[in-house]
């Protein structure tokens, strides 16, 4: 299976003082659950906001590792 980029925007976290905007994120991965599963579990392991605010809002497939992606946004890694 091909690699993927997503942008995964979760509810909350868009204003720590700690100056990063963990609200909206990348992910590598081959489909969106594990995309946001990266993020969440970087974001469980770090301890960063409330567990509310770590949440899925949205997530959107930006490009593709493939000769005629979907998308129409090649990935090249």
């Amino acid at each position: 299976m091909s690699q993927k980029l997503y942008k995964v925007t979760l509810i909350g976290l868009g204003n720590l003082w700690v100056g990063t905007n963990y609200k909206i994120s990348y992910a590598l991965a081959e489909d969106p659950t594990s995309a946001y599963k990266k993020v969440r579990d970087f974001l469980d392991h770090n301890n960063l906001g409330f567990q509310c605010d770590r949440e899925l809002q949205s997530i959107e497939l930006v490009a593709e590792e493939a000769k005629h992606p979907d998308c129409r946004t090649l990935l090249l890694l």
